[in-house]
């Protein structure tokens, strides 16, 4: 049986299937995400080092690797717009409303019906 004191009390109320994924909310695993792409990129760099290109851009011959540079340049301005797109594009919680048919007691739908 499993002791109630050491169970995490803030996954109460998640689903299932996302329990596995909390460590991520950690502040710690957030600080550190970065090093992630960046290993990645420090990765496709030596292998485009050892295996080149058949048609290596113009570039290439002074910045080895440059295409990766490119795609975590990509990556990172995608990541640092998504505040702003969200700000600008993000819509109320009450925006949709609650979803499914309007309610008859409160839509002016049946208002026009009468109407006709």
């Amino acid at each position: 049986m499993t002791d109630r004191s050491s169970v995490d009390h803030s996954a109460e109320g998640v689903h299932p299937a996302a329990k596995p994924f909390l460590f991520l909310g950690n502040e710690n695993v957030k600080r550190r995400f970065i090093w992630i792409p960046l290993i990645g990129m420090l990765i496709c760099i030596v292998l485009g080092m050892l295996y080149p290109q058949k048609h290596p851009l113009p570039i290439e011959k002074y910045i080895p690797g440059s295409w990766a540079v490119y795609g975590f340049l990509a990556y990172s301005f995608i990541v640092f717009c998504a505040p702003v797109l969200f700000k600008l594009l993000g819509r109320d919680e009450s925006y949709y409303g609650e979803g499914g048919l309007p309610d008859p007691d409160y839509s002016t739908e049946h208002l026009h019906e009468e109407d006709h």
